[in-house]
Protein backbone atom coordinates (compact mmCIF):
# COMPACT_ATOMS: atom_id res chain seq x y z
CA UNK A 1 0.00 0.00 0.00
CA UNK A 2 3.13 2.18 0.60
CA UNK A 3 5.72 3.02 -1.80
CA UNK A 4 9.08 4.59 -0.40
CA UNK A 5 7.32 5.85 2.36
CA UNK A 6 4.52 7.46 0.77
CA UNK A 7 0.75 6.53 0.26
CA UNK A 8 -0.07 5.90 -3.46
CA UNK A 9 -3.53 4.70 -4.66
CA UNK A 10 -4.60 6.93 -6.76
CA UNK A 11 -2.29 5.94 -9.42
CA UNK A 12 -3.81 2.26 -9.28
CA UNK A 13 -7.22 2.98 -8.60
CA UNK A 14 -9.57 5.77 -9.51
CA UNK A 15 -11.04 6.17 -6.24
CA UNK A 16 -12.96 8.60 -4.84
CA UNK A 17 -11.66 11.82 -2.59
CA UNK A 18 -13.92 10.95 0.57
CA UNK A 19 -12.77 7.29 -0.28
CA UNK A 20 -9.68 8.16 -0.13
CA UNK A 21 -9.41 9.98 2.42
CA UNK A 22 -10.74 7.18 4.26
CA UNK A 23 -8.23 5.01 2.96
CA UNK A 24 -5.31 7.73 4.05
CA UNK A 25 -6.90 8.33 7.39
CA UNK A 26 -6.91 4.80 8.76
CA UNK A 27 -3.20 4.15 7.42
CA UNK A 28 -1.95 7.38 9.35
CA UNK A 29 -4.52 7.54 12.02
CA UNK A 30 -6.08 4.44 12.54
CA UNK A 31 -9.89 3.18 12.18
CA UNK A 32 -11.16 5.77 14.57
CA UNK A 33 -10.72 8.65 11.65
CA UNK A 34 -10.92 6.70 9.05
CA UNK A 35 -14.78 5.96 9.50
CA UNK A 36 -15.41 9.42 9.75
CA UNK A 37 -14.98 9.41 5.86
CA UNK A 38 -16.16 5.84 4.92
CA UNK A 39 -20.48 6.87 5.27
CA UNK A 40 -19.60 8.50 2.01
CA UNK A 41 -18.56 4.84 0.43
CA UNK A 42 -22.76 3.43 0.02
CA UNK A 43 -23.68 6.94 -2.41
CA UNK A 44 -20.63 6.43 -4.19
CA UNK A 45 -21.24 2.49 -4.96
CA UNK A 46 -24.51 3.64 -5.94
CA UNK A 47 -23.75 6.04 -8.01
CA UNK A 48 -21.12 3.94 -9.60
CA UNK A 49 -23.86 1.40 -10.59
CA UNK A 50 -25.57 4.22 -12.24
CA UNK A 51 -23.10 5.37 -14.52
CA UNK A 52 -22.10 1.49 -15.26
CA UNK A 53 -18.84 2.25 -16.23
CA UNK A 54 -16.25 -0.30 -15.65
CA UNK A 55 -13.67 1.97 -13.35
CA UNK A 56 -16.11 3.27 -11.67
CA UNK A 57 -17.49 0.03 -10.72
CA UNK A 58 -14.02 -1.37 -10.12
CA UNK A 59 -13.79 2.23 -7.23
CA UNK A 60 -17.12 1.41 -5.62
CA UNK A 61 -16.51 -2.88 -5.76
CA UNK A 62 -13.01 -1.43 -4.13
CA UNK A 63 -14.27 0.92 -1.65
CA UNK A 64 -16.94 -1.17 -0.35
CA UNK A 65 -14.76 -4.18 0.17
CA UNK A 66 -12.10 -1.69 2.16
CA UNK A 67 -15.48 -0.20 4.08
CA UNK A 68 -15.76 -3.59 5.60
CA UNK A 69 -12.41 -3.97 6.80
CA UNK A 70 -12.49 -1.13 9.36
CA UNK A 71 -14.12 -1.33 12.28
CA UNK A 72 -17.41 0.46 13.00
CA UNK A 73 -16.64 3.54 15.53
CA UNK A 74 -18.84 5.99 17.09
CA UNK A 75 -16.26 9.15 17.15
CA UNK A 76 -14.62 11.19 14.47
CA UNK A 77 -11.27 12.29 13.69
CA UNK A 78 -10.01 15.43 15.79
CA UNK A 79 -11.35 18.71 14.84
CA UNK A 80 -12.53 21.70 16.73
CA UNK A 81 -16.36 20.87 17.40
CA UNK A 82 -14.80 17.24 18.57
CA UNK A 83 -13.95 16.46 22.06
CA UNK A 84 -12.19 13.33 22.40
CA UNK A 85 -13.31 11.07 25.64
CA UNK A 86 -12.19 12.03 28.77
CA UNK A 87 -9.52 10.19 30.72
CA UNK A 88 -8.14 8.03 28.08
CA UNK A 89 -5.12 6.97 30.49
CA UNK A 90 -5.40 5.34 33.84
CA UNK A 91 -2.98 6.02 37.00
CA UNK A 92 0.43 4.84 36.99
CA UNK A 93 2.98 4.27 40.26
CA UNK A 94 6.38 4.63 39.84
CA UNK A 95 10.00 5.66 41.58
CA UNK A 96 13.45 4.62 43.13
CA UNK A 97 15.40 3.84 45.88
CA UNK A 98 18.57 5.35 46.03
CA UNK A 99 21.75 5.17 49.00
CA UNK A 100 25.59 5.83 48.65
CA UNK A 101 28.31 6.80 50.41
CA UNK A 102 29.74 10.13 49.89
CA UNK A 103 32.89 11.35 51.70
CA UNK A 104 35.39 14.33 51.76
CA UNK A 105 39.38 14.20 51.99
CA UNK A 106 38.81 16.30 54.95
CA UNK A 107 36.82 14.44 57.59
CA UNK A 108 34.13 17.63 57.82
CA UNK A 109 30.98 16.91 59.58
CA UNK A 110 29.12 17.96 56.34
CA UNK A 111 30.34 17.84 52.58
CA UNK A 112 28.38 21.18 51.80
CA UNK A 113 27.21 19.48 48.66
CA UNK A 114 25.44 16.76 49.27
CA UNK A 115 23.29 15.88 51.67
CA UNK A 116 25.00 12.29 53.26
CA UNK A 117 26.77 12.63 56.40
CA UNK A 118 30.57 12.24 55.86
CA UNK A 119 32.37 8.96 55.62
CA UNK A 120 29.28 7.03 55.89
CA UNK A 121 26.53 5.40 53.76
CA UNK A 122 22.86 7.13 53.22
CA UNK A 123 20.02 5.91 52.40
CA UNK A 124 19.28 9.07 50.58
CA UNK A 125 15.25 8.29 49.10
CA UNK A 126 13.06 5.95 49.08
CA UNK A 127 10.36 7.90 46.01
CA UNK A 128 7.10 7.14 45.57
CA UNK A 129 5.00 8.79 42.39
CA UNK A 130 1.14 8.21 41.61
CA UNK A 131 0.37 10.57 38.56
CA UNK A 132 -1.84 10.72 35.64
CA UNK A 133 -1.16 13.14 32.57
CA UNK A 134 -3.65 15.04 31.07
CA UNK A 135 -2.99 14.53 27.63
CA UNK A 136 -5.40 15.86 24.71
CA UNK A 137 -2.89 16.03 21.70
CA UNK A 138 -3.81 19.69 21.13
CA UNK A 139 -8.01 18.32 20.41
CA UNK A 140 -10.43 17.27 23.48
CA UNK A 141 -10.66 17.49 27.37
CA UNK A 142 -8.74 15.30 29.49
CA UNK A 143 -7.42 15.41 33.75
CA UNK A 144 -4.63 14.55 35.56
CA UNK A 145 -2.70 14.78 38.73
CA UNK A 146 -0.27 13.22 40.91
CA UNK A 147 1.27 13.36 44.43
CA UNK A 148 4.78 11.90 45.59
CA UNK A 149 5.95 10.58 48.85
CA UNK A 150 9.32 10.03 50.00
CA UNK A 151 11.98 9.25 52.96
CA UNK A 152 15.51 9.68 53.78
CA UNK A 153 18.11 12.38 53.51
CA UNK A 154 17.12 13.96 50.24
CA UNK A 155 13.92 14.86 51.72
CA UNK A 156 15.96 17.80 52.63
CA UNK A 157 15.74 18.93 49.49
CA UNK A 158 11.75 18.94 49.40
CA UNK A 159 10.33 19.90 52.49
CA UNK A 160 8.96 23.66 52.42
CA UNK A 161 10.27 25.87 54.59
CA UNK A 162 6.59 26.70 55.96
CA UNK A 163 3.34 24.59 56.33
CA UNK A 164 2.55 21.38 54.20
CA UNK A 165 5.20 18.87 55.07
CA UNK A 166 7.70 21.31 57.17
CA UNK A 167 7.08 19.21 59.95
CA UNK A 168 7.90 16.19 58.49
CA UNK A 169 11.71 15.69 59.44
CA UNK A 170 12.44 12.70 62.21
CA UNK A 171 15.43 11.73 63.83
CA UNK A 172 19.22 11.05 63.29
CA UNK A 173 19.99 14.82 64.29
CA UNK A 174 22.90 16.01 62.86
CA UNK A 175 24.18 19.47 64.70
CA UNK A 176 20.84 20.03 65.43
CA UNK A 177 19.67 19.44 62.37
CA UNK A 178 17.46 16.35 61.47
CA UNK A 179 19.16 14.27 58.47
CA UNK A 180 16.54 12.01 57.87
CA UNK A 181 12.54 12.55 57.41
CA UNK A 182 9.08 12.37 55.17
CA UNK A 183 8.32 14.74 52.46
CA UNK A 184 5.28 15.13 49.80
CA UNK A 185 7.30 16.92 47.34
CA UNK A 186 4.61 17.07 44.36
CA UNK A 187 0.35 17.25 45.15
CA UNK A 188 -1.56 18.86 42.09
CA UNK A 189 -4.00 18.47 39.61
CA UNK A 190 -3.99 19.15 36.12
CA UNK A 191 -7.18 19.95 33.58
CA UNK A 192 -6.09 20.07 29.78
CA UNK A 193 -8.89 21.71 27.19
CA UNK A 194 -7.37 21.73 23.91
CA UNK A 195 -3.86 22.89 23.58
CA UNK A 196 -4.21 24.78 27.23
CA UNK A 197 -3.20 23.06 30.07
CA UNK A 198 -3.88 24.30 33.77
CA UNK A 199 -2.01 23.24 36.78
CA UNK A 200 -2.68 23.58 40.33
CA UNK A 201 -1.23 22.46 43.88
CA UNK A 202 2.43 22.07 44.91
CA UNK A 203 4.89 20.38 42.23
CA UNK A 204 8.72 20.28 41.28
CA UNK A 205 10.14 23.91 39.71
CA UNK A 206 10.70 24.30 36.59
CA UNK A 207 14.45 25.85 37.40
CA UNK A 208 17.70 24.43 36.31
CA UNK A 209 18.98 21.91 34.30
CA UNK A 210 19.56 18.80 37.05
CA UNK A 211 16.43 17.35 38.73
CA UNK A 212 15.74 16.97 42.39
CA UNK A 213 15.17 13.15 41.68
CA UNK A 214 18.23 10.78 41.89
CA UNK A 215 16.77 8.94 38.92
CA UNK A 216 16.48 11.74 36.39
CA UNK A 217 19.92 12.95 36.81
CA UNK A 218 23.59 11.69 35.61
CA UNK A 219 25.78 12.36 39.17
CA UNK A 220 24.99 11.56 42.62
CA UNK A 221 26.07 15.04 43.70
CA UNK A 222 23.75 17.85 42.93
CA UNK A 223 25.51 21.07 41.20
CA UNK A 224 26.10 24.54 42.43
CA UNK A 225 22.90 25.91 40.70
CA UNK A 226 20.71 23.26 41.83
CA UNK A 227 21.24 24.54 45.17
CA UNK A 228 20.85 28.08 44.04
CA UNK A 229 17.38 27.59 42.42
CA UNK A 230 13.74 26.67 44.38
CA UNK A 231 13.53 22.77 43.93
CA UNK A 232 9.33 23.25 44.66
CA UNK A 233 6.14 25.81 44.24
CA UNK A 234 3.12 26.30 45.22
CA UNK A 235 0.19 27.92 43.34
CA UNK A 236 -1.03 27.61 39.73
CA UNK A 237 0.53 27.23 36.24
CA UNK A 238 -0.97 27.64 32.53
CA UNK A 239 0.45 26.11 29.49
CA UNK A 240 0.04 26.74 25.88
CA UNK A 241 1.95 23.94 23.53
CA UNK A 242 -0.53 24.94 20.33
CA UNK A 243 2.79 26.47 17.96
CA UNK A 244 4.32 23.45 16.76
CA UNK A 245 7.49 22.99 18.42
CA UNK A 246 6.82 25.36 21.40
CA UNK A 247 4.99 25.60 24.53
CA UNK A 248 4.74 28.91 27.17
CA UNK A 249 4.11 28.39 30.21
CA UNK A 250 3.02 31.48 32.76
CA UNK A 251 1.58 31.61 36.35
CA UNK A 252 1.47 32.72 39.94
CA UNK A 253 2.75 30.84 42.56
CA UNK A 254 3.45 31.38 46.44
CA UNK A 255 7.39 32.56 46.71
CA UNK A 256 9.13 29.72 46.36
CA UNK A 257 9.74 26.36 48.52
CA UNK A 258 6.57 27.15 50.48
CA UNK A 259 3.57 25.43 50.95
CA UNK A 260 -0.35 25.94 50.98
CA UNK A 261 -0.12 28.48 54.05
CA UNK A 262 -0.83 32.20 52.85
CA UNK A 263 1.42 33.82 55.48
CA UNK A 264 5.05 33.39 54.11
CA UNK A 265 5.57 33.08 50.29
CA UNK A 266 4.00 36.28 48.38
CA UNK A 267 3.10 36.40 44.74
CA UNK A 268 5.31 35.17 42.63
CA UNK A 269 5.29 35.75 38.93
CA UNK A 270 6.44 32.15 37.12
CA UNK A 271 7.02 31.89 33.67
CA UNK A 272 8.52 29.25 31.21
CA UNK A 273 9.45 28.56 27.45
CA UNK A 274 10.36 25.77 25.86
CA UNK A 275 11.94 25.76 21.78
CA UNK A 276 12.83 22.32 20.28
CA UNK A 277 13.39 22.93 16.55
CA UNK A 278 14.89 19.93 16.35
CA UNK A 279 15.27 16.86 17.89
CA UNK A 280 18.33 17.61 18.43
CA UNK A 281 18.62 21.20 19.91
CA UNK A 282 16.34 22.35 22.61
CA UNK A 283 16.12 26.15 24.34
CA UNK A 284 14.60 26.95 27.69
CA UNK A 285 13.98 29.93 29.68
CA UNK A 286 12.52 30.52 32.84
CA UNK A 287 11.79 33.90 35.00
CA UNK A 288 10.52 34.15 38.59
CA UNK A 289 9.44 37.81 39.69
CA UNK A 290 7.44 39.35 42.73
CA UNK A 291 7.95 37.94 46.23
CA UNK A 292 10.31 35.25 46.59
CA UNK A 293 9.51 35.41 50.77
CA UNK A 294 6.87 37.53 52.57
CA UNK A 295 5.79 36.10 56.15
CA UNK A 296 4.85 39.54 57.41
CA UNK A 297 8.82 40.13 59.18
CA UNK A 298 10.99 39.29 56.46
CA UNK A 299 10.11 40.17 52.82
CA UNK A 300 12.55 39.32 50.06
CA UNK A 301 11.99 39.98 46.50
CA UNK A 302 13.25 40.07 43.71
CA UNK A 303 14.07 38.10 40.01
CA UNK A 304 15.59 34.64 39.42
CA UNK A 305 16.39 33.61 35.45
CA UNK A 306 17.48 30.03 34.48
CA UNK A 307 18.41 29.54 30.83
CA UNK A 308 19.22 26.39 29.39
CA UNK A 309 20.75 25.01 25.34
CA UNK A 310 20.83 21.29 25.27
CA UNK A 311 22.35 19.93 22.21
CA UNK A 312 22.28 16.02 21.52
CA UNK A 313 23.75 15.85 18.12
CA UNK A 314 22.84 11.96 17.51
CA UNK A 315 21.99 8.93 20.52
CA UNK A 316 25.48 9.03 22.33
CA UNK A 317 26.24 12.42 22.67
CA UNK A 318 24.72 14.82 25.11
CA UNK A 319 25.71 18.66 25.67
CA UNK A 320 23.94 21.10 27.67
CA UNK A 321 24.80 24.78 28.84
CA UNK A 322 22.86 26.27 31.98
CA UNK A 323 23.12 29.93 33.46
CA UNK A 324 21.14 31.08 36.45
CA UNK A 325 21.42 34.53 37.91
CA UNK A 326 19.56 35.86 40.54
CA UNK A 327 18.71 39.09 42.33
CA UNK A 328 16.75 39.78 45.20
CA UNK A 329 16.35 42.20 48.23
CA UNK A 330 15.69 41.86 51.66
CA UNK A 331 13.77 44.68 53.23
CA UNK A 332 16.40 46.50 55.33
CA UNK A 333 19.17 44.26 54.58
CA UNK A 334 19.98 44.95 51.23
CA UNK A 335 20.28 42.34 48.06
CA UNK A 336 22.48 39.57 47.01
CA UNK A 337 23.17 38.94 43.59
CA UNK A 338 24.21 35.11 42.51
CA UNK A 339 25.38 34.44 38.67
CA UNK A 340 26.34 30.58 38.13
CA UNK A 341 27.46 28.99 34.66
CA UNK A 342 27.49 25.08 34.13
CA UNK A 343 28.70 23.26 31.44
CA UNK A 344 27.38 19.23 30.58
CA UNK A 345 28.71 16.86 28.70
CA UNK A 346 27.83 12.78 28.57
CA UNK A 347 28.77 10.36 26.24
CA UNK A 348 27.05 6.82 26.24
CA UNK A 349 29.66 4.09 24.92
CA UNK A 350 27.35 1.19 25.11
CA UNK A 351 23.90 0.39 26.40
CA UNK A 352 25.55 -0.46 30.00
CA UNK A 353 27.89 2.49 30.44
CA UNK A 354 27.49 6.09 30.40
CA UNK A 355 30.47 8.74 30.92
CA UNK A 356 29.96 12.35 32.21
CA UNK A 357 31.52 15.58 33.10
CA UNK A 358 29.97 18.83 34.52
CA UNK A 359 32.02 22.26 35.00
CA UNK A 360 30.47 24.90 36.71
CA UNK A 361 31.50 28.03 37.78
CA UNK A 362 29.31 30.56 40.54
CA UNK A 363 29.68 34.17 41.65
CA UNK A 364 27.67 34.95 44.77
CA UNK A 365 27.51 39.14 46.01
CA UNK A 366 25.86 39.10 49.30
CA UNK A 367 24.93 42.82 51.11
CA UNK A 368 27.80 44.41 52.93
CA UNK A 369 29.76 40.99 51.88
CA UNK A 370 32.68 40.17 50.07
CA UNK A 371 32.42 38.80 46.37
CA UNK A 372 32.03 34.77 46.48
CA UNK A 373 33.85 32.65 43.93
CA UNK A 374 33.37 28.80 43.52
CA UNK A 375 34.19 26.49 41.60
CA UNK A 376 33.60 22.90 40.72
CA UNK A 377 34.16 20.22 38.41
CA UNK A 378 32.48 16.74 39.05
CA UNK A 379 33.53 13.11 36.40
CA UNK A 380 31.67 10.48 37.01
CA UNK A 381 30.25 7.12 35.03
CA UNK A 382 26.73 5.28 35.05
CA UNK A 383 27.12 1.77 34.78
CA UNK A 384 23.57 -0.72 34.29
CA UNK A 385 24.24 -3.98 34.64
CA UNK A 386 23.61 -6.48 31.14
CA UNK A 387 19.94 -6.96 30.87
CA UNK A 388 18.82 -4.69 33.59
CA UNK A 389 17.10 -1.11 32.79
CA UNK A 390 16.03 -0.35 36.32
CA UNK A 391 19.20 -0.63 38.59
CA UNK A 392 22.18 2.32 37.67
CA UNK A 393 25.56 2.07 39.50
CA UNK A 394 27.42 6.03 39.48
CA UNK A 395 30.64 6.21 40.94
CA UNK A 396 31.95 10.21 40.48
CA UNK A 397 34.93 12.12 41.65
CA UNK A 398 34.42 15.95 42.25
CA UNK A 399 36.86 18.61 42.93
CA UNK A 400 34.96 22.25 44.85
CA UNK A 401 37.13 25.37 45.02
CA UNK A 402 36.27 29.16 46.69
CA UNK A 403 37.88 31.97 47.28
CA UNK A 404 36.58 32.58 50.81
CA UNK A 405 37.83 29.48 53.33
CA UNK A 406 34.54 27.64 53.89
CA UNK A 407 35.12 24.10 53.57
CA UNK A 408 36.55 21.43 56.36
CA UNK A 409 35.57 20.77 60.07
CA UNK A 410 35.81 24.34 61.22
CA UNK A 411 35.76 25.90 57.86
CA UNK A 412 39.16 27.12 57.23
CA UNK A 413 40.12 24.93 53.79
CA UNK A 414 39.79 27.14 50.64
CA UNK A 415 38.84 23.26 48.35
CA UNK A 416 37.99 19.61 48.77
CA UNK A 417 37.95 16.44 46.95
CA UNK A 418 34.99 14.20 46.91
CA UNK A 419 34.50 11.35 46.22
CA UNK A 420 30.57 9.09 46.10
CA UNK A 421 29.24 5.77 44.71
CA UNK A 422 25.59 5.35 45.03
CA UNK A 423 22.92 2.89 43.34
CA UNK A 424 19.82 3.78 41.96
CA UNK A 425 16.40 1.58 41.37
CA UNK A 426 13.99 2.23 39.48
CA UNK A 427 10.39 0.76 39.67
Amino acid sequence: MKMNGRISFRKRLALPASVLMAVVANEAFGADASTYYVAQVPAYESQASAEASPEAAQSASTAAQYAQQIPEQTFAPCCPEYVQPCCADAFQINGYVNGGYFGNTLGADSNVINTNSDRGGALNAAFVSLSKGAVTNGCGVDWGGGVDFMFGEDSRLFRVERGLDEDWATGHNRNGVPTYGFAMPQAYGALAINNWTFTAGHFFSPFGYESGRADKRFFYSRGLAYDALPSTLTGGLLTFSGIENLSATVGLVNGINQGFNDDAGGSLFAGNFVLTPSNQLSFTYTVGAGDVVDDGTNKVYGCIHSWIVEVKPDDRWTFATAAVYEDVNTVGAGGISEAIIGQHIYYKTSDCWKVGTRLEWGRLKPAGGDLTKDFEITLGANWSPAGSQNLTIRPEFRYDSCNVEKYAKNGDKKAQICLGVDAVATF
